[in-house]
């Protein structure tokens, strides 16, 4: 018999991005770094099905399986000594090789340890993260999936959800990375902003205050492991100078600490000049970029201080944003450096954590999906209704997918 999934209705989970703001490269050798969430999402939505199938739509990447889940491996506690090894219980089904491999060997492990019974639905994940930034995209993925299986599975509990949540999308992230440090799913999961050394648990931070910031991609591709090479291999040769600089860059987020915690007259000001001194010492590690210079440069004219944010060598910059800024400001910054040939996105840092949604202006979202279609779309998806919101899911412009975070 086909089990009934936890839901009978049409939700959504988002899970925010991450961005690290203080503490890039020191962090791997025991410093402290800090990140926050990212109000650039990835968004779940989730849809019954009246058979014993699970689909999973990933459109951003061209995934849309359904499995019999007949077929699909269950896991017990201790089964696998990693979870990347989920892989060798797949058995007869195919994983096809590409972009969506690794996340359909994270859906697998995570239907597989949550699920004892059949059942059917439909997960679809829209993100609105570039993927390969160093903005977590992988995280808020992992973060959303474990959230709606958990949902569904009925193994959320009421209180301390959220450290189950991050238990399990941590686990989803040593399927995609083997051995990530647990930093993004852990700020993906909580949101605001965390503390963190290596071999320590997270802290979050004591502020309530997110920070408007502009988010500017570079589209230079770069290895990150090629990167966290190139220092290690800079400080076995200068090891008296480099560790003078980590010891530096530590401060910088030691400082930032203080100040996300210690809100005082000045507080602006003195974040933008340690953002301004914690890039100057990454680029003195050989981790910037032309392109992330370029768009400092650009952003210095307006006031606005910028850095690299994650490996570096490239992805994105990260610019915080004055307060007093005005919007034809922020705008004007924004054309600067698109005509530069930059992708710029303006949200906050240090928002909310992963979140459900079940109505939009009180509106269920299936409901709420279906007419935000234009009209020729909404008439062409199929007469069944759970089809029509999958497909007009997928369909919805970035913008308006946005509006379903609560």
């Amino acid at each position: 018999m086909v089990a009934i999934p936890h839901t009978t209705e049409a939700f959504v989970v988002s899970a925010p991005g991450k961005a690290i703001l203080f503490g890039e490269h020191a962090v791997v050798y025991g410093k402290t770094a800090v990140a926050g969430s990212l109000d650039m999402r990835a968004y779940a939505l989730v849809t019954p099905r009246s058979d014993d199938h699970v689909r999973l739509v990933l459109p951003d990447i061209g995934v849309d399986e359904l499995f019999d889940t007949n077929t699909l491996p269950r896991l017990t506690p201790n089964m696998l000594e990693h979870p990347g090894m989920v892989e060798q219980l797949m058995g007869h089904i195919s994983v096809p090789n590409g972009p969506g491999r690794l996340a359909i060997l994270t859906f697998a492990y995570l239907f597989g340890s949550l699920f004892v019974d059949n059942c059917g639905f439909t997960v679809s994940v829209r993100s609105l993260l570039p993927v390969s930034a160093g903005l977590g995209s992988s995280a808020a993925y992992n973060v959303a999936l474990a959230a709606a299986l958990l949902r569904l599975s009925g193994r959320l509990p009421a209180k301390n959800a959220s450290d189950v949540i991050n238990e399990w999308a941590f686990a989803g992230e040593q399927v995609a990375h083997g051995t990530p440090s647990g930093i993004d799913n852990a700020v993906s999961t909580r949101g605001g902003f965390l503390e963190y050394t290596k071999g320590s648990e997270a802290r979050n931070l004591c502020t309530t205050n997110a920070l408007r910031v502009l988010v500017t991609n570079t589209s230079v591709p770069r290895s990150t492991r090629e990167l966290v090479a190139g220092v290690r291999n800079a400080r076995d040769q200068h090891p008296t100078v480099v560790n003078l600089v980590l010891d530096a860059i530590h401060e910088t987020a030691v400082s930032a600490v203080s100040l996300f915690e210690n809100s005082s007259d000045g507080v602006e000001q003195r974040l933008q000049d340690l953002v301004r001194m914690n890039h100057g010492l990454l680029a003195t590690l050989g981790v910037s970029h032309a392109a992330l210079e370029r768009i400092r440069e650009i952003t210095a004219l307006h006031n606005m201080a910028s850095k690299l944010t994650g490996a570096g060598g490239g992805g994105c910059a990260l610019t915080l944003v004055p307060s007093d800024a005005s919007d034809e400001t922020v705008e004007q910054v924004q054309c600067e450096l698109r005509d530069a040939g930059f992708e710029c996105y303006s949200t906050v840092v240090g928002g909310k954590g992963v979140a459900f949604t079940e109505s939009v202006a009180a509106e269920s979202v299936d409901k709420w999906i279906v007419r935000m279609l234009p009209l020729e779309q909404n008439d062409a998806v199929p007469a069944d209704p759970f089809a029509a919101v999958i497909a007009g899911f997928v369909a919805l412009p970035a913008s308006v997918v946005a509006k379903l975070a609560p």
